[in-house]
């Protein structure tokens, strides 16, 4: 039993947005200095957040409870760092076993410090700046649609059966559901690319077509006496080519170009399984290698 699928690509154009012509900076990060900057004060106040205090014991009416909580934060993005001490406390009165009010105060000092390195400046607050600043390609999303010529020719997809109960119990035949079809199949697409640091990038990626139009699943049935055949017409086909949908994750190696897809291995067996009844074991591995 064999089945081969040949797709060919008619058309799939890619939506990028071009960059204005002016100096560009080959493999720039995604993250230029004024997003660093924003980010690292704001992983501070996430640390903060994290701090608050909460009451450890159960509430009891007419009753106090605190908590005094000491901490310190690190964190840091490239070549900036920042560090500082954290101070919190609370009280907490109860109404009753299931009702309280809360007074908390916090307190953090921590500094930005660092030494040298190198980062992508976008003076995009500006409208006129008498710079010539070197750019990074600073696109996320990636959009595509285009047609597929999808070739679909299915060979020597033959079972041998034998009947087990009914009058002709012991019969016995072939059932062949060899076929060949042809689709136009209009395909959609996105990607997001999430960096990882400056080596790696994750790319979550969506896609979703429909072959049109579905085309006919012959069927040929022989048993003692008989053979029959919807090529034949002696019988309705059914019907081959269902919509899909697909969500993937691409962990990419940026210097080397090398990935390894993570998410349509766990998608893809959840997915056959709800979308085609009877299929119980579906796995997939992909590895890619881009270049440019």
């Amino acid at each position: 039993m064999r089945r081969t699928a040949a797709p060919f690509l008619l058309l799939l154009p890619l939506l990028l947005t071009a960059p204005a012509a002016q100096a560009a900076l080959s493999n720039a990060p995604h993250e230029d200095i004024h997003f660093i900057a924003e980010h690292l004060p704001e992983s501070a106040q996430d640390a903060r957040y994290l701090f608050l205090p909460w009451p450890a014991f159960r509430l009891e009416a007419g009753k106090w409870q605190g908590t005094l909580q000491p901490g310190y934060v690190d964190t840091g993005a490239g070549f900036l760092k920042l560090r500082g001490p954290m101070f919190a406390g609370n009280s907490v009165y109860g109404f009753s076993d299931q009702w309280g009010i809360e007074i908390l105060a916090f307190y953090d000092q921590a500094k930005v410090s660092g030494g040298r390195g190198t980062a992508v400046l976008r003076p995009f607050f500006f409208r006129n700046v008498p710079l010539d600043v070197p750019h990074g390609d600073d696109r996320r999303f990636t959009f595509e649609f285009g047609l597929l010529a999808d070739r679909l020719e299915i060979k020597n997809y033959q079972l041998d059966y034998r009947l087990l109960s009914g009058a002709n119990a012991g019969a016995q035949g072939v059932l062949d559901h060899s076929s060949s079809a042809t689709f136009i199949t209009p395909i959609v697409g996105v990607q997001y690319s999430l960096p990882l640091g400056s080596r790696f990038a994750l790319t979550p990626r969506f896609v979703a077509g429909a072959p049109i139009p579905p085309a006919d699943f012959d069927v040929r049935l022989t048993g003692p006496g008989f053979d029959l055949s919807t090529t034949r017409g002696d019988g309705k086909p059914g019907k081959i080519g269902d919509a899909f949908l697909g969500v993937s994750a691409g962990l990419i190696h940026l210097r080397s170009g090398l990935e390894v897809d993570l998410g349509s291995t766990l998608f893809y067996p959840i997915f056959e399984k709800l979308s085609h009844p009877g299929i119980d074991r579906a796995y997939t591995v992909q590895v890619a290698w881009h270049w440019r």
